[in-house]
């Protein structure tokens, strides 16, 4: 008895939510013109002198230490993954938008 209430409960409350969710689903177009200005703001920010000395230290020091045996190869590669990462985000941002428009 009570697996079939839930089953009814279960049944009712996703009826409601594709009821609900037709509404907004059905939306033409989204703007996202606020969410691109202070992403290419963050972005921006990020990118600039600071991440640009910062990632050009941090890559020189883990090379030296690496090379010297103090830590793994795998923190230089991981710090440059991390630099793609930084520097490629426009890339990376453009090509999401042209796969989700």
């Amino acid at each position: 008895m009570v697996s079939m209430r839930f089953l009814m409960f279960f049944l009712l409350a996703a009826l409601l939510v594709t009821a609900v969710a037709g509404d907004a689903l059905a939306q033409s177009g989204v703007d996202f013109s606020k969410a691109d200005t202070v992403g290419n703001d963050f972005v921006a920010w990020i990118r600039g002198n600071i991440a640009t000395v910062f990632f050009t230290v941090a890559i020189v020091l883990a090379g030296f230490a690496a090379a010297f045996n103090k830590i793994s190869w795998m923190w230089v590669l991981m710090i440059a993954v991390g630099a793609l990462l930084v520097f490629g985000a426009p890339g990376f941002v453009a090509d999401l938008k042209a796969v989700f428009s």
